[in-house]
C-alpha cells in the first residue's frame, strides 16, 4: 500500500514543479496591469499562497524607495496573517526594524535560498503602483499603498528645534534621485532659478548625497544638509519639515510614509501612477516617449524635464502650503489633502 501512495505523492509534486516552472512565468506580464490574474495563476489553490504560511522570508536589495515599497504588502500580510513570522532581508535596516509587521531584519547578504524577491523589474512599464506588485509576490491584494517607516523622534525633534526661528514652511529639497536613475533629475539650473525664488518666502533645507554644482548660498533661511546625515537623520529631517520637493527617489517615499506632503517632479521617467501618494502634487510630463524608464543617456535631453519650469514647481508649493493654513483636517494626528496631478 505504501508504493502507491508514494507514486501518487510523486506525481502530485512532479505535476507541481511542472506549473511552477511552466505557468508560473505567465503570471509577470499580468502583473504590469491586472494583480487578481497575476495571483490567480500563481496560486490557483488560495490556501498555498505565501501570505497563508507560518513563517516568511522576503528580500528586497536595490534602492531605499523600493525597500519602503515593500512595507505595504507586509503589512497586509500581518492584518491577514498575525501568527506568521516575517523576516525581511535588506540593506536598510535602520528605517524598517521595529516596525510592527516585521518581526526580523536582516542584512541582505545573510539571504537564505528559497526566500520570496519582491520584485517588479519583470513587469515595466507597468500600469499599477509598484507596492501592488510586490504584494503579489504574496499573494496579496494591497489597496493601502502608504509605505511605512521607523523615525526616531528625538532626531526629529531636534530639527525642528534648530529650525524653530526661520520662515516657514521649511522645504527640504533633493535634486537628486539615485545614480542609476540619471533621467530622473531635474536640470541644475532649473533648481537654482527654483531656491532663488523660494529663499525669499520660506526656509529651504537642502539634503543629498554625492557631488553636483550649487551656487554658495549665505542667506539665513538656506540649510545645507547635503553629506551631512546618515539615513536616520535624513529620515528624521523630513519627518520635521513641512513641505518636500524631489524627483521620485527614496525621499518622496520617507515623506509619504511619515506624512510630509511633497511635490514631486516626475518628467517621463515614470508613470505617477507608479509610485505616487494621496496628497502629493505630481509633475508628469506625458509625451510621446514616456514612460521610458531609460538607464542610458536620453536621446531627446529630457526634454520632459526641461517642459517643468521652476514657476510651476513654485505655484504647487505655494499653493499647496496655502491651502494648508486654512484647511487642516487630522487622521492620526497627520494632515490629509486631496491628491492632484498635474500633467504638463
Amino acid at each position: 500500500m505504501r508504493l502507491p501512495k508514494l507514486v501518487v505523492k510523486g506525481g502530485r509534486f512532479a505535476w507541481w514543479h511542472g506549473y511552477v516552472s511552466w505557468i508560473h512565468p505567465l503570471a509577470e506580464p499580468l502583473a504590469a496591469r491586472w494583480g487578481w490574474a497575476t495571483r490567480l495563476i500563481r496560486w490557483p489553490l488560495p490556501w498555498l499562497a505565501p501570505f497563508r504560511q507560518k513563517e516568511i522570508r522576503v528580500v528586497r536589495e536595490a534602492g531605499l524607495g523600493d525597500v519602503l515599497m515593500c512595507t505595504p504588502g507586509l503589512r497586509e500580510l500581518k492584518r491577514r496573517n498575525p501568527a506568521c513570522h516575517v523576516t525581511l532581508y535588506t540593506h536598510f535596516q535602520d528605517l524598517v526594524a521595529g516596525l510592527p509587521f516585521i518581526d526580523l531584519v536582516r542584512p541582505d547578504a545573510e539571504c537564505p535560498a528559497g526566500t520570496i524577491w519582491l520584485n517588479y523589474e519583470k513587469t515595466i512599464p507597468p500600469r499599477r503602483h509598484l507596492a501592488r506588485i510586490m504584494g503579489d509576490h504574496l499573494g496579496l491584494a494591497v489597496r493601502d499603498v502608504r509605505p511605512s517607516c521607523v523615525i526616531d523622534a528625538v532626531e526629529r525633534d531636534r530639527f525642528r528645534e534648530n529650525w524653530k526661528n526661520l520662515p516657514r514652511p521649511w522645504v527640504i529639497i533633493a535634486r537628486r534621485a539615485n545614480q542609476w536613475t540619471p533621467n530622473k533629475d531635474w536640470p541644475n539650473g532649473h533648481w537654482e532659478t527654483l531656491i532663488d525664488r523660494l529663499v525669499s518666502w520660506c526656509t529651504i533645507i537642502e539634503i543629498g548625497t554625492g557631488s553636483f554644482d550649487r551656487q554658495p548660498r549665505p542667506q539665513p533661511n538656506y540649510v545645507d544638509l547635503v553629506n551631512r546625515t546618515t539615513l536616520t537623520q535624513l529620515a528624521a529631517a523630513i519627518a520635521a519639515a513641512d513641505r518636500i520637493i524631489v524627483p521620485d527617489s527614496g525621499p518622496m517615499h520617507i515623506a509619504a510614509a511619515v506624512g510630509t506632503p511633497a511635490v514631486v517632479i516626475y518628467g517621463g521617467y515614470i508613470d505617477p501612477v507608479c509610485t505616487g501618494y494621496p496628497g502629493n502634487v505630481d509633475l508628469y510630463s506625458p509625451v510621446e516617449c514616456a514612460p521610458c524608464w531609460l538607464r542610458s543617456p536620453c536621446p531627446y535631453s529630457k526634454k520632459c524635464l526641461h517642459q517643468i519650469t521652476p514657476d510651476q514647481v513654485e505655484a504647487a508649493l505655494n499653493q499647496g502650503w496655502s491651502a494648508s493654513q486654512h484647511r487642516l483636517p487630522h487622521v492620526n494626528g497627520t494632515v490629509t489633502m486631496i491628491r492632484s496631478v498635474h500633467r504638463c
